[in-house]
């Protein structure tokens, strides 16, 4: 069944119509409340080689889909295909806990947390090591290449005896980063992996990830909220609100001429260094919160906090669709006038 699937020749990684769906239970007998749509229709590739941004707000269903593709999290419903080392397509989203181990290898994470990701207990050559022992390397193996990868990062091989205790944060995310190559991965999912540390820090380390995709030919999911850094980074962009996918495309047409309201208050965010487009008034502050997920509201999810909305988004929920080389979940995409950043 797997040789029948077909993707995009370039692509690495296809989702097609990603669903997760949690199911809130309470009362004396456990009984089910409401059904918590995290994710909700997600369809995307991600070509081999690029950095994919992934961007929203707290709630908007992010990590989860970072999670999903990793198969951390079972699948409500959708397709997740992977190109495999051999170049075959393989639907990982129909495979058990046995099909996928090799599969592992080849896909990897990066926490957000660099102080709660790393074992206190264990040192650095244990930590970067684990991967490799679970799959079968040798104590001269793992010594040897866990001293290959603290090089890598910017790290002496003589730490590996230490303790993460005896680094600061950014070490410690190089320490992530070294156990999530362990494997030679092919695909390595970021999940805000630099939104906690010190923003000279964070430039650092991003440089780094920049530095090793170029040198292993290494394919990133990169999730944030930060649009200044994804901007950096990133080849595309998804922009998402509300477990749904509101705005793809490449990211300097993205910043330069947003197509989706939400994308353009996302972009109004964004620090400007030039005084002069300091405006207030037309940056612009986004209002409200995230609507939640088991109750989200009627046609465009967006719609109570858009400043453009009319009866026809709060009426009829709008499609994904391509306008002018972007995918845009908006009724009025051709036609509004909104501004990008630098405007």
């Amino acid at each position: 069944m797997n040789e029948m699937k077909t993707m995009p020749d370039d692509a690495l990684i296809s989702v097609r119509g990603l669903k997760k769906h949690f199911v809130v239970k309470g009362g004396k007998k456990g009984r089910e409340l409401k059904v918590l749509r995290a994710v909700d229709d997600v369809t995307f590739d991600i070509r081999k080689g690029e950095t994919f941004g992934l961007v929203g707000e707290s709630g908007s269903g992010k990590s989860t889909v970072a999670r999903l593709i990793l198969r951390a999290y079972g699948l409500t419903e959708g397709e997740i295909l992977f190109r495999s080392e051999e170049g075959g397509v393989i639907d990982i989203s129909a495979m058990g806990d046995k099909e996928l181990r090799p599969v592992r290898r080849e896909m990897q994470m990066i926490f957000q947390d660099p102080y709660s990701s790393l074992n206190p207990r264990m040192t650095l050559l244990e930590l970067i090591g684990e991967p490799m022992v679970v799959h079968g390397y040798t104590k001269e193996q793992i010594a040897k290449r866990v001293a290959e990868l603290l090089s890598f990062v910017g790290l002496r091989p003589e730490y590996a005896s230490r303790y993460p205790h005896a680094f600061s944060g950014g070490q410690r995310q190089r320490i992530g980063i070294a156990r999530a190559l362990a494997l030679s991965p092919a695909f390595i999912a970021a999940d805000e992996a630099v939104s906690a540390l010190d923003v000279s820090v964070a430039a650092q380390n991003i440089n780094l990830l920049q530095d090793l995709q170029e040198q292993f030919h290494l394919t990133y999911l990169f999730i944030t909220h930060d649009l200044g850094m994804v901007e950096h980074i990133s080849d595309r962009i998804a922009v998402m609100y509300l477990g749904q996918i509101v705005e793809l495309g490449e990211t300097d047409s993205l910043f330069a001429r947003p197509r989706h309201p939400y994308t353009e208050a996302l972009l109004r965010a964004v620090p400007q260094p030039d005084p002069r487009k300091r405006s207030t008034e037309k940056r612009g502050v986004l209002k409200g919160e995230v609507p939640d997920a088991s109750e989200p509201p009627s046609g465009c999810a967006f719609h109570p906090r858009c400043a453009y909305a009319t009866e026809r988004c709060s009426a009829e929920k709008p499609a994904l669709r391509e306008v002018a080389g972007r995918q845009v979940r908006c009724h009025y995409a051709e036609t509004l006038e909104l501004q990008g950043v630098g405007e």
